[in-house]
């Protein structure tokens, strides 16, 4: 049974440790709130008041309340059982939060309405969803498609040294953005020797030029056992080389005082925000804002190895 398979999977962590562990309660304390704002908030104050209203509410009414509220916290407490808890996993809950709790986060649950309550919900309420549009829909790994856009094409697709690109600490990269755009379609096999990665790392490849791998938030050792397979600094190498990553992800990487490669930005993304890799605040304000980029670096060889 698929949905029985689909829990299991999912309520054990060593299956999910790839995708992200969570604490249990984040879905109820984080995700609630920053998806529905100041309705998940009434939702939670109403059912603190549940028998109050109850008892000024007929049978019918009582009745249509009680399935609505046992239905998001039945779907609450079953998905806060995955220690894996995405926003996105709890969408469901908009349709029985609208209908309980709507009319009452815009002031228009009495018959005699109080117009200035009225006007700071709809205020609050229009403030809190502009704010989380400006993040999620422009800032939150804004630069993933742009950086996507402005890579470099393809002379003709039988060059020998493709251009490879590895995306690091961002989320999946839309490779079919950019599949049209070669000259010709290629035949690529995901088993042929000179593309292969391990797949136990959890890393994806878009077949066509560019060569794309997504190491998504794999570790650092992952990030240079790719370089070494497909820059290898002890011979000569043609292959050019772009890494595209989060400015603060870079300064991570340059403490680690790697001697084989030398990385050049060529292009920065503003705007980008990677919640997984907050900016490090250095006393400065603008030192934080200059780190919301992602930055595509070209690595090459240190005149060293």
């Amino acid at each position: 049974v698929v949905p029985w398979n689909a829990f299991r999977y999912n309520s054990k962590a060593t299956n999910l440790a790839e995708h992200g562990l969570h604490p249990r309660i984040t879905h109820a304390l984080v995700n609630m709130p920053m998806m529905f704002g100041p309705l998940s908030l009434v939702g939670y104050f109403s059912c603190i008041e549940t028998r109050k209203e109850y008892a000024s509410s007929s049978a019918e009414a009582c009745f249509r309340r009680v399935l609505c509220q046992s239905t998001i916290i039945t779907g609450l407490v079953v998905l806060s059982c995955a220690p894996h808890q995405e926003p996105r996993f709890i969408l469901p809950c908009i349709v029985p939060l609208v209908f309980l709790y709507g009319q009452r986060v815009v002031g228009m649950d009495n018959k005699q309405p109080n117009l200035k309550k009225r006007a700071i919900l709809t205020t609050l309420w229009v403030v809190f969803n502009s704010i989380l549009y400006l993040f999620f829909g422009w800032l939150h790994q804004g630069g993933l498609i742009p950086s996507l856009l402005h890579l470099p094409l393809p002379v003709n697709s039988q060059e020998a040294s493709p251009e490879i690109v590895i995306y690091y600490k961002t989320y999946m990269p839309p490779t079919f953005l950019i599949r049209g755009r070669s000259l010709e379609n290629m035949a690529c096999n995901a088993n042929d020797e000179r593309r292969r990665v391990s797949c136990e790392r959890g890393i994806s490849l878009a077949c066509d030029n560019p060569i794309i791998i997504d190491l998504q938030g794999s570790e650092v050792d992952d990030l240079l056992e790719v370089l070494h397979e497909r820059l290898p600094c002890h011979h000569r190498n043609e292959q050019s080389v772009l890494l595209i990553t989060p400015a603060p992800v870079m300064i991570s990487l340059s403490e680690k005082n790697w001697r084989e490669y030398k990385f050049l930005s060529v292009h920065g993304h503003r705007t980008h925000v990677s919640t997984e890799d907050w900016p490090v605040f250095n006393g400065t304000f603008r030192s934080f804002f200059d780190q919301l980029e992602l930055v595509t670096y070209h690595v090459s060889c240190t005149a060293e190895v």
